[in-house]
């Protein structure tokens, strides 16, 4: 009789230190799980926006406090990938930022929300904005048409 070949997760769910090299080591399975699952043309997008959101959480939410911790949940089928992460930081007015005006093309920080809007499909915050979800299509790019909710 055959074995079955083990199914690959549709999810990843993890706490990482607020540290430069757990983010890189998250973003490497992150890559792994995706390849896995068939869903490689994805893969920039996720990478990026996760990147661009654990680095927010390690940076503005902990302030490099890596005693802190970081909760990342990926969830993916072939149609949509939903990313959450949330940090134990304060959090930030994310209805401000959203309106503020584009950063000077010199500044090397403040495009991050920019970078969400155009590759997530929807993204969320909750209330206190210690907390992003961001919903993607699985295996096209998106046209940069997002709504905040």
């Amino acid at each position: 009789m055959k074995e079955a070949a083990p199914r690959t997760p549709s999810q990843l769910s993890r706490k990482i230190r607020s540290r430069p090299d757990d983010i890189d080591g998250l973003c490497g399975d992150i890559r792994a799980l995706l390849e896995a699952r068939g869903l490689g043309a994805a893969m920039f997008g996720v990478e990026l926006l996760a990147r661009e959101c654990l680095n927010n959480a390690v940076k503005h939410g902990h302030r490099g406090d890596a005693s802190k911790r970081v909760a990342v949940n990926l969830r993916f089928s072939k149609r949509q990938i939903r990313l959450r992460v949330a940090d134990q930081g304060r959090g930030f007015d994310w209805r401000r930022a959203l309106g503020a005006p584009a950063p000077r093309q010199t500044r090397t920080s403040g495009r991050g929300l920019r970078i969400i809007r155009w590759y997530a499909e929807r993204v969320r915050f909750n209330a206190a904005g210690n907390e992003i979800t961001l919903w993607l299509r699985g295996a096209e790019p998106h046209n940069p048409k997002s709504n905040y909710a």
